[in-house]
């Protein structure tokens, strides 16, 4: 057996048990950058190096509501993680786990799972999966009980100059539940596109910002937009100080006559690894 035989087996064997579980299991992705990160590839190394963060933090003041059918009382606490795995140097396998909060109870879950392939410094290959779960309370759409879940397979087009990234992207939803405008009165999602772009200013703060319209109908307006924005106050190299928001709104009316929009305050620490 060759040294490349070996070397794709444990890669082929972690991407094969990630999506397996995906397939039984939308916490979208929190976009923090973090540049100059050494990578410990799986291909080189042979063994396994996690990267990421814990993070928690309040919301306040908030509107996003704690379930999944976009009712219940106002989130107000989130509990998590970020893992991420580097397969090869172009190439990562990212996990994410949100817990919400409303001030007494776990009231939902978010899981988060994607692979992104570089081919070439300003093209990634994106495949994603989503899930948002209730704790004690199932959510009901039509009459029906659902947790919202998504998968896709998207694009990017990353550039870096030094501590600054900003990255032009869209996903294709293929399989989801998901429905546009926020009375998930519209058809099901089929298209996201949007920006990140992070940086770092003098090592010690950094600025994360993405923003992306949801449609309904590939490469039109959309019926809906997600904007979050998170800076980072670094106090040690294990400790940073989070402030920031999020704002989920619609760009049309709804088919109700409904244009809604919810938005949240964040504060919180990290614990980066």
């Amino acid at each position: 057996m060759n040294s490349k035989t070996r070397t794709r087996r444990p890669i082929v064997c972690v991407i094969f048990l990630l999506f397996a579980f995906c397939s039984v299991v939308s916490g979208y992705e929190l976009f923090i950058y973090r540049p100059h990160r050494v990578k410990n590839p799986l291909s080189t190394e042979r063994r396994i190096r996690l990267h990421g963060e814990f993070f928690g933090q309040i919301q306040s003041p908030c509107t996003f509501p704690s379930y999944n059918d976009l009712t219940g009382p106002v989130d107000r606490w989130n509990y998590g993680f970020h893992n991420v795995i580097y397969l090869t140097s172009s190439s990562r396998l990212h996990a994410q786990l949100i817990t919400h909060d409303d001030g007494g109870r776990r009231t939902k879950f978010d899981w988060h799972f994607s692979f992104r392939q570089h081919w070439g410094d300003n093209l990634v290959l994106i495949l994603g999966h989503d899930s948002n779960h209730d704790s004690d309370y199932q959510s009901t759409l039509e009459s029906k009980s659902f947790y919202l879940n998504r998968n896709y397979i998207g694009i990017g087009l990353p550039f870096t100059a030094g501590d600054f990234y900003i990255e032009p992207f869209t996903r294709f939803l293929h399989t989801t539940n998901q429905k546009s405008h926020l009375d998930q009165s519209g058809n099901r999602l089929r298209q996201e596109y949007g920006i990140r772009i992070g940086a770092w200013f003098q090592k010690t703060v950094g600025l994360h910002l993405q923003i992306y319209s949801q449609t309904e109908q590939a490469f039109s307006l959309g019926q809906a937009y997600v904007g979050d924005l998170i800076i980072r106050i670094k106090l040690a190299d294990y400790l940073e100080l989070a402030v920031g928001g999020s704002l989920w709104r619609d760009i049309q009316e709804s088919r109700l006559g409904l244009k809604q929009s919810f938005h949240k305050v964040i504060w919180g620490l990290a614990i980066p690894f």
